[in-house]
């Protein structure tokens, strides 16, 4: 049976080794999961990074798309940097949203 146990100090290399391993396996496993559909991957993978870099209105819909995430994230690191945990952001996101719409 495995068991979790907190290291004393963490490797230099496993810094970034780890996020880098944690990212091909994540591509590794959509690259099946679109063989198995019968689609081609990589311009899956093309579709969903590139495409939207390569045109204004790719451009503007990813700050349009960004902003709130980024906007959350902020708000979220206060939070952490106070030690305190939030994990409703997504939804106080869309109440907020919702009753900023209603009030206009």
């Amino acid at each position: 049976m495995f068991t979790l146990q907190k290291k004393d100090t963490i490797d230099q290399s496993s810094l970034y080794t780890v996020p880098l391993i944690a990212i091909g396996c994540s591509l590794i496993f959509v690259f099946i999961l679109f063989l198995l559909i019968g689609k081609n991957p990589f311009l899956a993978i093309f579709i969903i990074f590139i495409e939207p870099l390569l045109s204004v209105f790719g451009l503007s819909e990813l700050i349009v798309k960004a902003t709130p995430l980024i906007i959350i994230a902020l708000g979220l690191s206060i939070g952490f940097r106070a030690g305190v945990w939030n994990i409703g952001a997504e939804g106080q996101f869309t109440i907020g949203a919702l009753f900023g719409g209603a009030a206009i």
